[in-house]
């Protein structure tokens, strides 16, 4: 009986330590992110390149998982009239520009 008890509570200490990481993101990291949406929203290419190079995560990467606004990178780009950086973000992510475009 109490090895079950101890096995329930390292259970639920593991669980809860893995769900308490998962929302944990480094103030850095976070400040990267926002700065390569403001650079999205710019419509500079140079900016949003720069600041994908300066994050140190791959381009791809951060055109598939990041949200801007509750948007993804390019939609985000486009409701902000910043064409240019919709079409780059559009490429590196293999999105076609044209059919988002289309949907909007």
């Amino acid at each position: 009986m109490k090895k079950i008890i101890i096995g329930s509570i390292l259970t639920v200490g593991i669980f809860l330590a893995g769900s308490a990481q998962a929302n944990y993101m480094e103030k850095n990291t976070q400040a990267n992110l926002v700065e390569i949406c403001e650079a999205i929203k710019s419509d500079s290419k140079l900016k949003v390149h720069n600041a994908i190079k300066r994050s140190g995560i791959k381009a791809r990467v951060i055109s598939k998982g990041l949200v801007c606004n509750g948007h993804d990178p390019v939609t985000f780009a486009m409701i902000n009239n910043a064409q240019k950086t919709a079409k780059f973000m559009a490429l590196k992510s293999g999105v076609d520009y044209v059919d988002l475009l289309a949907k909007l």
